[in-house]
């Protein structure tokens, strides 16, 4: 029976996920799983494959935080559950490079050890008797004609039960052109290196078919191999046709996962390989209670929905959309105040939560964007402008068609959370336009908007809301003021020689705001330079790779256990990896070291890639990186020193609160324009690192993920002690 009006009985130990990111562990995500219709349609497919052995791939869709990857760990660990050590199941984060690095990973993770020893079996019959070389080389060429026509993938395989040609082999089984020994025994260098990428892991997990074993693979986050260089092309489609194909011949069961626009970048060659599409759902909130339950009787032995009530998770369900990364955070957030006030959840405290947890920015901080944006684009507009009568609040923007009473407003407004709040809007744009017929209005939501309501507001805007994203809001809002004056012109019939007087008009102010810009660009990057000089003058460990636990020249010794230390060392060195801007720095100021970058010394490089503004922001975002990373080290060497003897429950909200502030920072910093700096993360011809190019594209790929969900390692490992 649930105790549906108390507060938590059970203390103050919050039972929910602070960072609400799946975790890949051999016996699932470690969370709670609400069984949706995805899950059970996803569930049943693999139970077919698992009962059939019938080759299938599925594809699974979904936006951000809808639980893709929660579902796909608890497909492999099904498979492990059911097939016990008669299977294999791996989960695959798909790099955002090659099908090259997509298959070193793959088989980083199967190992070497585990395909020796399958085809050691592999070679040995039901009497015991071991197949001789040649007679396994001939074999193994027989039987993956299936996948490959390859005659070298039988002779690789062979070699690598040989422990004086093994490592040859496994080298070029990674996509590495053959050594003397391969070649001797007639293995010839690859023509299309990502096309036998592919085969290779279709013949592996072939090789498990034909041990009457089945094969699991989950390729997670497909979309990022697909548009690693701008929209596929044929050669990228040809490869994953490829790869399903031979995945399907294999006798594999083939998850790929990504999000909703995935399907339109496919071919229709492609699209037909694909069996099923499991579509996730948005969360009810039965699903809710449930998903609560599960949660507090796995943690606190009790399946309680106390603190929340009936009413207040189907609230939240509405509120954060169905979608349960949104509503585990939310979850976390309310049982934390519900226990500090020692009351149940209220409608009160959920609207207060959602606020806080969605309403990352504030008006002021919007209404500053909506100047850039407008100043930008060269619009005249005018701030808190009154239109109707004096009873009428002013509109936030006012954007005037010249010499006309017409012209566009922008309304700004909080996370619209209560049909009353919808119908106030509504209102609003009536007496708008009964003021000023001719106006358009748009609508920026600073927070959240449900979709439900989004639908209801539609219908009375002149355009769709916009709901503030830092990444996309100048461009949607920019869009859709050029779209409505263009549009107020041509209703209001506006001569010719009008609209091109305003466009100069225009353009002349956008040249007047982009010099100023510039000017503003010079003034901040001579303080950088300041700023730069100051830190070479300081210690020399500023520019440096995070220290181990111990460090020799300081003599400071980290608190930190070390695997966490190592953690924070792999974040810092993974960071210098993908952006080589640490490394170009230093070259800059060491004149007696020789750069090998077109020649010229790293100083002139840096000065020729700083030019690029788009780069300056990069350089940008890798620094309050690297900040925030040393600021969430030092956070948690004191939270450690202090608190590891005997951790209270108060102490370990603290820690949630400290891995929490560095996800939740990091999640809305602009990674994606790391990109722009593999210009510096490169290396020159004859570079230092003599890495080749595949290698350094599977740095590459790998180096960001060290960021996401940093704050959640940290705190399993130091709970883990």
């Amino acid at each position: 029976m649930d105790a549906l009006g108390g507060p938590p009985a059970v203390g103050p130990v919050n039972p929910f996920s602070p960072t609400a990111v799946a975790r890949v562990t051999e016996d699932g995500t470690g969370g709670s799983t609400v069984i949706t219709a995805a899950i059970r349609d996803a569930t049943a497919q693999l139970d077919d494959y698992l009962r059939t052995g019938d080759g299938a791939v599925v594809a699974v869709v979904g936006d951000y935080g809808t639980g893709k990857t929660h579902l796909a760990v608890e497909l492999l660990a099904h498979t492990r559950r059911v097939t016990g050590a008669a299977g294999r199941a791996i989960y695959l984060d798909a790099p955002g490079d090659t099908f090259l690095s997509l298959h070193r990973r793959f088989l980083t993770l199967l190992s070497r050890d585990v395909v020796r020893d399958l085809l050691t079996r592999y070679r040995t019959d039901p009497a015991g008797r071991t197949t001789s070389t040649d007679l396994l080389v001939l074999r193994l060429r027989e039987e993956l004609a299936e996948v490959t026509t390859d005659p070298a993938f039988g002779t690789a395989l062979a070699m690598l039960l040989d422990p004086a040609t093994e490592a040859a082999a496994w080298d070029w089984l990674s996509g590495h052109p053959p050594g003397p020994a391969l070649v001797a025994a007639g293995v010839t260098p690859s023509a299309d290196v990502e096309a036998t990428a592919v085969e290779a892991m279709g013949v592996l997990a072939l090789l498990h078919g034909r041990r009457h074993e089945r094969f699991a693979l989950v390729l997670d986050e497909l979309d990022k191999i697909l548009t690693a260089g701008g929209r596929p092309g044929q050669e990228t489609m040809a490869r994953l046709q490829r790869l399903l194909g031979v995945f399907t011949s294999a006798g594999a069961f083939l998850v790929i996962a990504g999000l909703p626009d995935m399907l339109h970048l496919l071919s229709t060659d492609v699209r037909q390989r694909i069996g099923p599409i499991v579509r996730m759902s948005a969360l009810s909130g039965a699903d809710v209670r449930t998903f609560i339950r599960q949660t507090q009787l796995r943690a606190l032995g009790e399946a309680r929905l106390a603190p929340f009530t009936v009413e207040t998770t189907e609230y939240l369900a509405n509120l954060a959309d169905g979608v349960p990364r949104r509503v585990i955070r939310l979850c976390y957030h309310l049982f934390q105040r519900a226990a500090q006030a020692n009351t149940p959840v209220t409608h009160v405290m959920v609207r207060e939560v959602v606020r806080v947890q969605f309403d990352l920015a504030n008006r002021q901080d919007v209404a500053a964007d909506v100047r850039r944006v407008l100043t930008q684009d060269g619009w005249s507009y005018q701030r808190d402008h009154l239109v109707g009568s004096m009873r009428d609040l002013p509109v936030d923007f006012w954007i005037p068609l010249e010499e006309r009473n017409a012209g566009c407003c922008v309304l700004l407004t909080e996370s619209v959370l209560k049909s009353e709040e919808v119908d106030d809007l509504n209102r609003r744009v009536v007496a708008i336009r009964a003021a000023v017929p001719d106006s358009e209005v748009v609508l920026v939501v600073v927070g959240h908007l449900p979709a439900e309501f989004a639908a209801d507001l539609a219908g009375t805007f002149s355009v769709e809301p916009i709901v503030h994203d830092p990444q996309s809001f100048a461009e949607d809002l920019s869009g859709s003021v050029k779209a409505l004056m263009r549009r107020l012109e041509q209703a209001i019939g506006a001569d010719a020689l009008t609209s091109v007087r305003q466009r100069v008009e225009r353009i002349h102010r956008q040249q007047s705001n982009t010099q100023r810009s510039i000017e503003q660009l010079s003034y901040q990057l001579d303080e950088i330079r300041g700023e730069l000089r100051q830190d070479l003058a300081g210690p020399a460990g500023r520019l440096s790779v995070v220290p181990e636990r111990h460090d020799a020249a300081t003599g400071v010794t980290s608190p930190l256990p070390g695997r966490v230390a190592r953690v924070f060392v792999e974040a810092i060195t993974a960071l210098d990896q993908l952006t080589g801007f640490e490394r170009r720095l230093r070259d800059a100021f060491a004149p007696h070291r020789v750069a090998t970058v077109a020649g010229a010394d790293g100083g002139q490089a840096l000065r020729s890639l700083l030019r690029s503004r788009d780069v300056q922001r990069a350089v940008g975002t890798s620094v309050v990186l690297r900040r925030l990373i040393e600021a969430f080290r030092e956070g948690a060497e004191q939270w450690y020193d202090g608190h590891r003897a005997n951790p209270q429950p108060t102490d370990l909200e603290r820690l949630d609160l400290l891995c929490e502030t560095y996800d939740g920072i990091a999640e809305y910093l602009p990674l994606f324009q790391l990109d722009t700096l593999s210009g510096l993360a490169a290396p020159g011809a004859g570079g230092e690192d003599g890495a080749d190019p595949a290698d350094r594209s599977r740095t590459w790929s790998q180096a960001r993920s060290v960021f996401d969900g940093l704050g959640g390692r940290v705190r399993q490992l130091l709970l883990a002690g």
